[in-house]
């Protein structure tokens, strides 16, 4: 009896199995996961060039309204978890022009909030721009894109500000930013000696000294899933980084970063895997007007994809700029400059892999690579 009564059960039993839904695969992974399990949590962030909103810009602005600069790149920004930008010119309507300072940029406060409406989340103002318009104009800079939901790394009123980290939570993961520059310890007049590097009493910004960055990056490393560091530094129309940036750079990820953010040449150098971590050495021009030259007007975005373990893969997309608006490029306009991208980045030891108007770089965390490094070569526009 109790045999026949489990015959029946089990009959039963497959029947109703045979009746559930089958099982999906998770996407991308090819593979059945039940309801339940634990998948591990992953972000998309994507960081621009040079985002500079004065002089021609900021006519276009004043003729076709706010929105003028963004008007080509759709939902681009939108669409990721957490975007960055490299900020090259104050918000304010206040200060005067540094003196002997020979360019000198400042916008309109109300671009604040356009960049946060055109998603904007962290910008870095540790560049040779913060300090244009002196001490007011970069004081409001800072209250302005705080007010308007923007966060600012690389600058404050004072040197521990500066040095200070932005930590952000987007998709469960921690990420953190840190910015430098080495134009901090300058000033352009011998009677008016204001340097842009904070100190303890003035504010300023965070200045490119390797123990300082070693140290700040071992004080939040244990805090954060993802590390990023924005260095402002190398040579201005130089399409190759110095030997000097690219050891600081290796020393950087060795003590924790995970990925290098370069600005200030205004031309795309290479991107190089090391270790666990990505190196981009100047993601070039984003919003600019310097129409003179075609090296000026090509710039990439790059699409981070994250996850506790790291960095899993860098999209690299070609960015192209037509009177101050830039544009996701594609076709045969984005074609030369991915493949500049693509032979910039084998030269320092990096395959990026073309897919269609796109370059991806994929990472396994687990693994570390190694590639020693070359003498550099002269750059050229």
């Amino acid at each position: 009896m109790k045999r026949g009564c489990r015959l029946v059960l089990l009959i039963m039993f497959l029947v109703t199995m045979a009746g559930c839904k089958e099982a999906q695969p998770v996407s991308g992974t090819g593979t059945d996961v039940p309801k339940g399990i634990f998948q591990p949590k992953t972000g998309e962030m994507l960081a621009v060039g040079d985002v500079m909103l004065a002089r021609k810009v900021e006519r276009l602005i004043a003729s076709q309204g706010e929105g003028y600069p963004f008007a080509r790149l759709g939902d681009s920004l939108k669409a990721a978890d957490l975007v960055f930008g490299n900020l090259e010119s104050p918000l304010s309507e206040r200060g005067r022009p540094l003196p002997g300072k020979g360019i000198c940029f400042r916008a309109r406060p109300s671009m604040a909030a356009e960049l946060a409406r055109r998603g904007f989340d962290v910008l870095s103002i540790a560049n040779n721009h913060a300090l244009d318009y002196d001490t007011p104009a970069f004081e409001d800079t800072l209250r302005l894109l705080g007010e308007a939901g923007i966060r600012t790394v690389g600058g404050g009123g004072n040197i521990t500000e500066a040095r200070s980290p932005v930590i952000l939570e987007e998709q469960g993961l921690k990420i953190a930013f840190l910015a430098y520059t080495e134009m901090a310890d300058i000033y352009f007049h011998p009677k008016y000696q204001r340097r842009f590097q904070a100190t303890q009493d003035v504010g300023g910004v965070a200045p490119l000294v390797e123990a300082d960055v070693k140290e700040d990056i071992a004080a939040v490393r244990d805090k954060v899933d993802i590390l990023v560091l924005s260095l402002h530094w190398g040579t201005e129309y130089s399409d190759r980084p110095t030997d000097e940036q690219r050891r600081l750079a290796r020393e950087f990820i060795d003590a924790g970063a995970d990925i290098i953010l370069g600005h200030h040449p205004h031309v795309i150098q290479g991107v190089e895997r090391y270790g666990r971590g990505i190196i981009a050495y100047s993601l070039g021009n984003f919003i600019f007007d310097q129409n003179q030259k075609l090296a000026t007007k090509q710039g990439m975005m790059l699409r981070f994809k994250v996850s506790r373990g790291g960095v899993e893969e860098v999209t690299v997309l070609p960015v192209f700029i037509n009177e101050s608006q830039p544009v996701v490029a594609s076709g045969e306009e984005g074609k030369p400059i991915l493949e500049r991208i693509s032979a910039l980045s084998q030269d320092l030891g990096t395959k990026l892999t073309l897919n269609e108007d796109r370059a991806v770089v994929t990472l396994n965390p687990e693994k570390a690579t190694t590639m020693p490094i070359e003498p550099a070569q002269a750059g050229s526009e």
